[in-house]
């Protein structure tokens, strides 16, 4: 499966009914119609909330809520509200996920791979940096891919760090708000969890950046792999090579 996962990414809607002469609101205060500052930034006219919601997710990448109005109980127009969740008062404001900590991060994902029957993997400053550019690439791009925008594959981003490997492989998701999720997640994926249990990986590494100006605002990586030898990798050294991709694992 060589497809990125997004969870925990959703549409907020809310709806509400106006009376037919509705008090214009005073400057600069949030009312049904909404305000200069709520992050509200296209009004259309439609006929139910479902089709509301179908615009916000037509337009994804900026598109946080939506608010429906109706006027007029006795018309079936409505007011869609599409909603960045910026502004002073945000209708939809921006959650931050919850910190990282690499520690339980780690001890939950040996812990899964101890019952069944794997070995622990350990901590890599290498795998976790090659991760932690690949996470802010993605954000930055506003998308979760296993190409970077600069065309690499995860075996050239571990490459870089100078991390020499006979097996790598990468897991990569957006939209989820916190560890506990994006690990459950990843479970739940054949694919995903096929890295996870990889039975042949020694290291680590795992990064999350947040973006609350981005589509999907939370973009994990995550590596596992198991270095070259120090007499390969010695030999490549001598030789001047760069060492080859020598078994790369489909990225998740």
């Amino acid at each position: 499966m060589d497809l990125a996962m997004r969870f925990g990414l959703s549409f907020f809607s809310i709806s509400a009914v106006a009376a037919m002469a509705l008090a214009a609101p005073a400057f600069g205060t949030t009312s049904l119609l909404g305000s200069a500052d709520d992050g509200t930034y296209r009004t259309e006219k439609v006929y139910s909330t479902s089709e509301c919601t179908a615009l916000c997710k037509a337009d994804a990448k900026t598109c946080r809520g939506t608010i429906t109005v109706q006027m007029d109980i006795s018309k079936p127009e409505m007011l869609c509200r599409l909603n960045n969740g910026k502004g002073a008062q945000p209708a939809f404001p921006s959650t931050p996920p919850k910190p990282l900590n690499m520690d339980i991060a780690l001890s939950d994902f040996n812990a899964y791979r101890a019952e069944m029957g794997l070995t622990p993997v350990r901590y890599s400053e290498k795998l976790n940096k090659a991760s932690q550019l690949h996470a802010e690439d993605m954000a930055r791009a506003g998308d979760a891919s296993h190409t970077g925008t600069d065309g690499s594959t995860h075996g050239d981003r571990v490459q870089r760090q100078a991390y020499y490997f006979s097996i790598v492989g990468e897991n990569v998701a957006s939209g989820q708000k916190s560890w506990d999720k994006v690990f459950s997640a990843w479970q739940k994926s054949p694919g995903h969890n096929e890295n996870l249990l990889r039975s042949d990986v020694s290291d680590f590494g795992l990064a999350l950046v947040y973006d609350p100006d981005s589509a999907y605002q939370t973009y994990w990586a995550m590596l596992v792999a198991s270095p070259l030898d120090a007499e390969t990798v010695g030999y490549l050294q001598r030789q001047g090579d760069i060492a080859p991709v020598a078994s790369t694992s489909p990225s998740q």
